[in-house]
């Protein structure tokens, strides 16, 4: 068959995944008891050298977990077939054209991309938890992360690009945070890439860098100044440069004026019930650390907690209204990375990393019960959960 007659063969528009799928809930679940079950174990492990080998099968097991479970999305079904033909048809970004003749060599093709994508987005919380003296917590903080119903455009809808280019991007929130210092070289490789990797890298950067609006202190030294201008000139250079790119502006100017559709995720009920927790754990940690509005006020994690509580929302707020829903409604998975690091971040720096438990258990029964538990009809649509029915080298494409 020629490329001109498996371009025709392929469907136009979605369902684009309607063969070589399956509901499979006793393996997912299976696999997500795993992740559960090596939390656990992280939670109790004391030897270093034991700890960082079991957060690797952790991070193994969310990989495959993710690969299997995104195999039936539109995107990956899509962007599977059309990277070994013609890639240019379907991407844009130089990185993943540059790519695309290795991806068609892995298994699975962009499924297993998005299972990489998903444990480097579990890989943060666990080397924050070693980093902050917290590390029976980072098993648990990672699946707080990559279940989360605020990421579930990004994990469970297989947006790869945005989300690959959103971790790349959190390097340089961390350093802006001062949660972590990665050297500037590694911020400006990790920026780079972001912008290559998908044309969102202007509005990530800017909600990546809001966390030193709450940090005037940096601007008392010579060198935190010098290190900030860096930074400033970096994001606006790789800015301006992805934004030069007549094909990232007519995807502004759709966005902004053509389409109407948009995602209600961060309306669903789920999210409502993780912010309902959170807010909780926030009660409970001002309760138990004895804080008041001032210890407050002179907190940089929680000015920064409260900075990305208020854009959340305000995307909530346009996802109800409409009103520059199109564009908006896409940082909900960039703010709600952001807001759930800044709250481990705050917990843990007074010592209430437990007040987040019944958050994990908001996230965890939704995840499982109406994800996973919950039966796809993945031969009429293109669905989380719908692992394919044979091996790799099984695969027509």
């Amino acid at each position: 068959m020629t490329d001109v007659q498996i371009l025709m063969s392929f469907p136009t528009e979605a369902p684009y995944r309607i063969d070589q799928v399956t509901n499979n809930p006793g393996l997912m679940l299976s696999l997500a008891i795993g992740q559960i079950l090596l939390a656990g174990l992280l939670s109790r492990v004391t030897a270093a050298r034991l700890w960082w080998t079991t957060a690797g099968l952790q991070l193994i097991t969310i990989a495959v977990f993710f690969t299997l479970a995104s195999w039936g999305t539109s995107d990956i079904a899509r962007f599977s077939h059309h990277l070994a033909i013609n890639p240019n048809e379907v991407l844009q970004e130089p990185a993943w054209i540059a790519v695309a003749p290795l991806i068609t060599m892995l298994p699975y093709r962009l499924a297993f991309v998005q299972g990489l994508v998903s444990a480097g987005f579990a890989l943060i919380p666990l080397l924050l938890a070693r980093q902050w003296r917290r590390p029976h917590w980072g098993g648990w903080w990672a699946l707080l992360l990559v279940w989360s119903p605020l990421l579930r455009n990004f994990l469970q809808n297989g947006v790869t690009r945005q989300a690959l280019a959103t971790l790349l991007i959190t390097p340089l929130l961390l350093r802006s945070a001062g949660w972590s210092h990665p050297t500037w070289l590694w911020v400006g490789i990790a920026i780079a890439g972001s912008g290559l990797s998908h044309n969102s890298l202007a509005v990530t950067a800017a909600l990546a860098v809001v966390p030193l609006l709450t940090r005037p202190a940096l601007l008392t030294s010579n060198n935190n100044r010098k290190a900030l201008l860096f930074s400033a000139v970096l994001v606006v250079g790789t800015a301006l440069i992805a934004f030069s790119h007549p094909a990232i502006q007519q995807k502004l100017n759709h966005y902004l004026f053509e389409t109407g559709y948009y995602n209600t995720y961060g309306l669903r009920n789920e999210v409502l019930g993780l912010e309902l927790t959170a807010l909780m754990a926030v009660l409970l940690t001002v309760w138990r650390a004895k804080l008041n509005l001032r210890s407050m006020a002179s907190c940089h994690d929680c000015r920064t907690l409260l900075a990305y509580t208020l854009m959340l929302g305000l995307v909530q707020l346009s996802m109800a209204t409409g009103f520059l829903a199109p564009i908006v409604s896409r940082c909900l998975d960039p703010i709600g990375l952001f807001w759930l690091l800044a709250l481990l971040a705050w917990t843990s720096r007074h010592h209430c990393a437990w007040t987040l438990i019944p958050v994990l258990a908001v996230v965890g029964e939704s995840f499982i019960d109406d994800r996973i538990l919950s039966l796809e009809d993945c031969i009429g649509g293109d669905q989380f959960m719908c692992p394919p029915d044979r091996w790799p080298w099984q695969i027509n494409y």
